[in-house]
């Protein structure tokens, strides 16, 4: 690769040698700062080490930085971890810097590591974009398979109208389906083992792409003929009864338990459960009282015996947004699949919630 550029150094009083060893250079002028312009032409690059960087190498540390965990790299790149270990030890000896050293329970950065991560990333993905070909892609006749990430309410909700549309326009596609909670960490999809991912919106999201599908309310759920709730429930009668709580993510306040404390009062857990799975055969069949999204209450109930009550308390509605890396935004199939989700978030949002 030859280039042209032209560099300024400070170079010693009468050293008129070139400032980097090895390079072919001519002193054009000089001045009495001693600050010499150095007009380098034809410069080879293979004399700046480039041609010692291994291709695969740097996808190595894109991922090991990515994770910065050495076994968990290995598996996303489909390496065991003694080889990745291996890459390891020539990618510090290559840039002179440990790169990643132990912390607490887990592996961090260097500032060398810091400063290369984003650089890096970005190259790469400029790099497999301009070496993408794009072949035709024809969802009919596709036999492509993509990796998504919800939780049991997207399971619910999104993953019927989905696999309803692509049974009638892509039979031979393939989803796989993965829990993951992108607000913790976005390693998956920057790695690209997770393609899209269903969730409510995020806050900061480098490098990430988001589009919000639908909207969602709560309502509180009991079972038929509860005897504890009348026509109306006051909120009253809704502290008397024992509660089921769903405890998606213990860092985040339940917004029940939040709008109780603004108001003063405080409600008796009787129940704490770590998804909604089981969520509707408890409340069907016990006097648990459970606040909970309208649109999964509906379909539960579509098969179970729950009534559905307003909350004599004021509780935020919340999005759900497909999340995908800046890798896959020109990608066609994928370009179609969130045309897909688009129109399943379309359908969800045009059912009738108020019944």
């Amino acid at each position: 690769m030859q280039i042209s550029m032209k560099i300024c150094f400070r170079l010693p009083d009468g050293d008129r040698r070139s400032a980097v060893g090895g390079l072919r250079g001519r002193t054009e002028s000089r001045q009495a700062t001693g600050v010499c312009l150095m007009n380098w032409s034809h410069i080879d690059m293979n004399e700046i080490q480039l041609r010692k960087l291994d291709l695969n190498l740097l996808v190595a540390l894109d991922t090991l930085l990515s994770v910065e965990e050495v076994g968990l790299a290995a598996e996303r790149m489909n390496l065991t971890q003694s080889a990745m270990s291996h890459a390891l030890r020539r990618l510090r000896e290559q840039f002179g810097d440990p790169l990643l050293i132990k912390g607490k329970g887990r592996m961090i950065r260097t500032a060398k590591a810091e400063a290369l991560a984003g650089p890096l990333r970005k190259a790469l993905l400029e790099l497999q974009q301009a070496l993408q070909v794009e072949p035709g892609f024809s969802p009919a006749t596709s036999k492509q398979s993509f990796n998504i990430a919800t939780n049991d309410y997207g399971d619910l909700i999104v993953l019927p109208w989905l696999m309803a549309l692509l049974c009638e326009q892509a039979p031979g596609i393939d989803i796989k389906v993965s829990h993951f909670d992108p607000e913790t960490s976005n390693a998956p999809l920057e790695t690209g083992s997770i393609e899209l991912a269903l969730h409510h919106p995020l806050r900061r999201a480098s490098g990430i792409y988001q589009q919000t599908l639908f909207e969602d309310d709560f309502c509180c759920a009991v079972r038929k003929a509860h005897p504890g709730v009348g026509e109306r429930l006051t909120l009253d009668a809704y502290l008397a009864l024992p509660h089921l709580r769903v405890v998606l993510r213990r860092d985040r306040p339940d917004p029940v338990d939040r709008e109780l404390a603004r108001l003063g009062r405080a409600r008796r857990i009787a129940l704490s459960i770590p998804n909604l799975s089981s969520a509707p055969m408890l409340v069907a069949t016990t006097d648990l009282i459970l606040a909970a999204p309208r649109r999964c209450v509906l379909e539960w109930r579509k098969i179970m015996p729950i009534d559905i009550h307003e909350p004599p308390l004021t509780l935020p509605g919340f999005k759900i947004a497909m999340i995908w890396h800046e890798r896959f935004q020109h990608d066609p199939a994928h370009q179609w699949l969130r045309e897909i989700l688009r129109r399943t978030g379309a359908e969800v949002s045009s059912l009738n919630t108020r019944r």
